[in-house]
């Protein structure tokens, strides 16, 4: 029998029949141009995905009424799940009222035992790590690295398995040793996986002590030490996907501790930020609008990239109390939305905001305003022009919470933390090319030429100079890596700041591996 179209199929009522489950290798050595030693032993040496882990991904089942919607929304959660590179669900044969699917994944290579290392705003990071995303092909995660930045050398073991004691109830735990202090988290919980999952819950403890520092054109000036305690339980409860759109209700309870002391090296003594304790309940709200479109060539290179169109908006409210342990009563804040928007000639509008803060005694504090607004127009078969414009606003900042600018977030031609404040904006315009070149079946190539324009306004913590409005221009490589769970882009860019400052280089090397283009 001739298999009906989507429409058709739910029009009449069909069931889902079998569903049979195909787990492909990291690279195909039926295809000449993958028939090759190296590629058979990787495919021999990897833990191909167990047909369990596949299995209970799914949001479909045999018996269950067939539903367009719920083959892209478990196609989109297979790919969420960096150990995939790419998940089809596809009915195959309709009989007797029944739908059999097809289930394929294609894996990801996910052991990472290796050097690690990258160059961005004139600071460079070194690491090594022994790490699998995919143990045993079980689909948890267990890391051991170091990494050295110029922030701080920091050594990690961490676990994570989303089904640990159950479909999906999980863990997340960390060991942190660092050279300026230690740490430990622990987290536990089912989150809202799907749509029209109904009920959710999580616990997590975070311990943590570090040092920090104030940066002047980017040069540490000063710094002083942080000692986090952080607990945290709630429980939600949703009423499911309805009509397209999703309200999910959380309730919870939380202690966010922040103790603060001076610096070691006396050379670093500068102003230390004043301790937070807070503790009491909270209330949150969420709402989803199912709509959602498949791109290819946007942040990603050659691959099927899942964009949220629908408006997404979120927000809790809390309570402090010095009656449950805390230093202060205040009530707190965060809320924030997302929505996205197609446009003529196949363009894409992103846009984001969010809002977080406190009231204590009546005054606000520690406020901050923040939007994000990203634009995609194809303008060729393999071009694409990208426009991304960021801001955050912030008032009555605590002192470990101004922002900078610099490397590190968007000027690629300035050195990181270059320009401090309470307000910053950054535009990043990119003409970017995606190229069928794909080196040894691993990389795909692409490429960019871009500018960078921001500056900074308000105060800096230690009174530094703002340097004005600062810009760059520079091109690049992309290295998209297809076959990798682990950073998907490889980053090459020569970036040229314009501002004329005699201290800085005159082309800035960067080299850095990153999840978008």
């Amino acid at each position: 029998m001739s298999l009906p179209d989507d429409a058709a199929l739910e029009a009449a009522g069909a069931v889902i029949g079998d569903i049979s489950i195909v787990r492909h290798d990291i690279f195909d050595t039926s295809l000449p141009e993958e028939d090759a030693p190296v590629f058979r032993a990787a495919n021999a040496l990897h833990r191909r995905t167990r047909e369990p882990v596949v299995r209970r991904l799914l949001l479909v089942e045999t018996g269950a009424v067939y539903s367009r919607r719920l083959l892209d929304e478990t196609q989109r959660l297979l790919r969420a799940q960096n150990y995939l590179r790419e998940a089809k669900v596809t009915p195959v044969r309709f009989a007797d009222g029944r739908v059999d699917l097809l289930v394929e994944t294609w894996d990801a290579w996910t052991l990472n035992p290796g050097i690690s290392g990258s160059r961005s705003g004139g600071a460079s990071s070194f690491g090594f790590e022994l790490e699998d995303s995919n143990l045993l092909g079980t689909g948890a995660e267990l890391t051991l690295s170091h990494d050295s930045d110029s922030e701080r050398d920091e050594n990690a073991l961490s676990y994570r398995n989303d089904h640990l004691f159950g479909r999906w109830n999980g863990l997340d735990a960390e060991l942190r040793d660092n050279s300026d202090g230690r740490g430990w988290a622990l987290a536990l919980g089912q989150p809202f996986h799907a749509l029209d999952t109904r009920r959710a819950w999580g616990f997590s403890m975070d311990r943590l002590a570090q040092s920090n520092s104030f940066y002047a054109r980017g040069e540490e000036i000063a710094g002083y030490r942080q000692r986090n305690n952080d607990i945290e339980a709630w429980w939600g409860r949703s009423t499911g996907l309805r009509d397209g759109r999703v309200s999910r209700w959380q309730f919870g309870l939380r202690e966010h501790q922040r103790d603060f002391l001076p610096a070691r090296d006396p050379v670093l003594a500068g102003p230390v930020p004043a301790d937070r304790h807070l503790v009491g309940p909270w209330i949150g709200f969420e709402r989803i609008h199912d709509d959602w479109q498949e791109r290819v060539n946007l942040d990603q290179i050659g691959s099927t990239e899942d964009v949220l169109l629908g408006l997404r908006w979120g927000a809790r409210l809390g309570w402090a109390d010095t009656a449950l342990g805390g230093d202060r009563d205040a009530l707190w804040f965060e809320a924030d939305v997302s929505r996205g928007f197609r446009l003529p000639a196949e363009s894409l509008l992103r846009v984001q905001a969010w809002l977080d803060g406190r009231l204590e005694q009546g005054a606000a504090r520690d406020l901050a305003l923040g939007g994000r607004a990203r634009y995609y127009r194809p303008t060729g078969e393999k071009r694409l022009f990208y426009a991304d414009l960021e801001t955050v606003h912030g008032h009555a900042l605590d002192l470990d919470g101004y922002r900078t600018l610099g490397g590190d977030n968007g000027l690629r031609g300035y050195p990181e933390r270059w320009a401090g404040g309470e307000v910053f904006t950054r535009l990043s315009l990119e003409q970017r090319y995606y190229t069928d070149a794909y080196l040894w079946r691993i990389f795909r190539v692409g490429g960019a030429v871009f500018m960078d324009v921001g500056r900074t306004w308000g105060d800096d913590p230690l009174g530094a100079p703002n340097p004005g409005t600062l810009a760059d221009v520079g091109f690049g490589l992309r290295l998209g890596n297809t076959r990798s769970a682990f950073a998907r882009v490889v980053h090459v860019d020569l970036a040229f700041p314009l501002d004329g400052d005699p201290s800085l280089k005159r082309v800035e090397l960067v080299i850095e591996a990153r999840r978008e283009f």
